[in-house]
């Protein structure tokens, strides 16, 4: 009998552990394809910009929301994109200063983020067009219609904007913070941080369930890796936190090594995923602000 109870026991722990990573497999690929809804809490009239709440459809016709907020005397206009699990008032922080140095703004929620259309987050996969939908809007506002364009994306928003731009010539400079270069390099990481060494477990689960909601064969679909050549002779800037667990700097090299010249690669000592540390956030400001100067000189 003793030898039942114990067998009995490992096989209910085995299916206990196996059930937890099922679900923790599950967690990842059901979140990361279906954000959470948040509106926006936040608004640019916290550091004093008036701003216009707007409605404008995405490339494939996806409705979209998003914030415009023009600058006195604009050298260009940028899009601002936020990342995975997130929505446009997490690029408030670089709104405030790139608003201040001159640029007119475009803050958008991606579709299946925040309070723009659409069902689910595609990781890379369809929000370029929402991206080139935001450009569109852009020539449609008299404010815009003649200013050169920019973008600045975080963490998903920065892998989306290689990708739009590498097909939309439009965006005449390309800056990005916390990028990931393959998609599938950021579930994997993820598994990592969440699960140690049973990552591969996790993450061919993740995959496998993924499939259910991720609207392609393979999350291979979603690689900057080709596309960042072809934004060429466009500048690019790639930074990343030297200390992110979420997107590791291996990404902003190997990005950095995959584009072609005129390209910067600025990794920040201090900082993890997020926004800036403050120790890094002085010369952080400086290199982009002097990067979409350079951009925009002759324009």
């Amino acid at each position: 009998m003793a030898w039942q109870t114990a067998a009995l026991a490992l096989l209910a722990a085995a299916l206990a552990f196996g059930g937890a990573l099922f679900l923790g497999a599950l967690a990842i690929a059901y979140f990361s394809t279906h954000p959470p809804r948040r509106s926006p809490h936040r608004t640019p009239e916290q550091f004093g910009a008036a701003y216009e709440e707007v409605t404008f459809p995405a490339a494939d016709g996806t409705p979209l929301t998003g914030w415009l907020v023009p600058a006195q005397s604009p050298r260009a206009a940028l899009l601002l994109t936020h990342g995975m699990l997130a929505n446009r008032a997490d690029m408030l922080p670089w709104a405030q200063w790139l608003w201040e140095a001159g640029y007119s703004l475009l803050m958008f929620d991606f579709r299946g983020s925040g309070q723009s259309g659409g069902s689910l987050c595609t990781m890379g996969l369809h929000e370029p067009e929402d991206v080139k939908g935001a450009l569109d809007f852009l020539q449609t506002r008299p404010e815009t219609a003649e200013l050169p364009a920019g973008i600045l994306g975080f963490s998903m928003g920065g892998t989306v904007a290689i990708l739009a731009a590498a097909s939309d010539p439009r965006l005449q400079a390309v800056a990005t913070h916390g990028a990931y270069a393959t998609l599938d390099r950021v579930i994997r990481q993820r598994c990592i941080r969440h699960f140690g060494p049973l990552a591969p477990l996790v993450g061919w689960q993740t995959r496998r369930i993924g499939r259910r909601w991720f609207p392609a064969e393979s999350v291979e679909a979603v690689s900057c890796l080709e596309a960042v050549r072809r934004i060429a002779p466009r500048p690019i800037l790639l930074l990343n936190g030297a200390r992110d667990p979420i997107v590791p700097p291996d990404n902003a090299h190997d990005l950095h090594a995959a584009a072609c010249a005129p390209k910067d690669l600025c990794i920040l000592p201090h900082t993890a995923h997020p926004y800036p540390s403050r120790r890094d956030e002085p010369d952080y400001r400086r290199q982009v602000l002097a990067f979409f100067e350079r951009a925009f000189a002759g324009a």
